[in-house]
């Protein structure tokens, strides 16, 4: 398991990877506190014929998500893409 820390609006979070597990790869995103990781707010989910937001925290704001995405985008998808890996249909 990856975890990449990035800072949204003064509060830091984590996007945590799970690569290989035997159906998806999963990245989740938790808040970062003193005392440690916070609850799921979002997790997508990854195959060869699909890409999810399979959970959307109440306290999601557009911020978080967009940067969140970005992340998705450079951490999953353009590896794939790099190495020639199929990448679900859009």
């Amino acid at each position: 398991m990856a975890m990449r820390v990035f800072t949204v609006r003064g509060r830091e979070y984590a996007a945590l990877t799970v690569l290989g597990s035997e159906d998806f790869d999963a990245m989740e995103v938790v808040e970062m506190t003193d005392a440690g990781r916070g609850g799921l707010l979002l997790e997508f989910r990854m195959d060869e014929e699909s890409a999810a937001l399979t959970h959307l925290g109440a306290e999601v704001g557009i911020p978080l998500l967009r940067a969140s995405l970005e992340i998705f985008r450079e951490d999953f998808l353009e590896p794939r893409r790099a190495a020639g890996l199929p990448l679900p249909p859009w």
